[in-house]
């Protein structure tokens, strides 16, 4: 039976909770992700910062200073003031169908794989899948 381990993204991209919003925008378009894992300095998984949440601070941002003043404030947002912290993590040894259920279920984008001491070893996104139900079907 196939699991997390097999899939998952174990060469992560991760933020401190005192890193900024204009960081998570650079980082997201630079390297084409839309989930970061945000760690402390011993790797220990504490929140997430995914495409919804940056949005949603950025439209507040907006809402409420002007669009003329958005990257300013992207700069002065810290992430451990905007981050998600109820998080459903995995191990690596979480079958693929409990994954993907528990995804599908919570409507979740990604699954962050942790150790037995929360450490963050990978993560599991929608597109993981996508390409696992590609190498899955037959050409044609």
């Amino acid at each position: 039976m196939k699991q997390v381990g097999d899939i998952m993204v174990n060469s992560l991209i991760t933020l401190n909770p005192d890193s900024n919003l204009k960081q998570v925008e650079e980082l997201m378009a630079k390297k084409q992700v839309r989930h970061i894992p945000v760690v402390d300095e011993q790797q220990k998984l504490i929140g997430l910062i995914t495409q919804k949440e940056f949005l949603a601070e950025a439209f507040r941002i907006t809402d409420k200073f002007g669009a003329h003043q958005l990257g300013n404030y992207l700069a002065q947002t810290r992430l451990q003031d905007c981050m998600k912290t109820t998080l459903t993590t995995v191990t690596e040894h979480t079958s693929l169908r409990e994954a993907g259920e528990t995804m599908h279920s919570m409507k979740q984008g990604c699954l962050l794989v942790t150790d037995d001491e929360q450490q963050l070893v990978g993560i599991v996104t929608s597109q993981d899948f996508v390409k696992l139900a590609l190498d899955l079907l037959p050409h044609s």
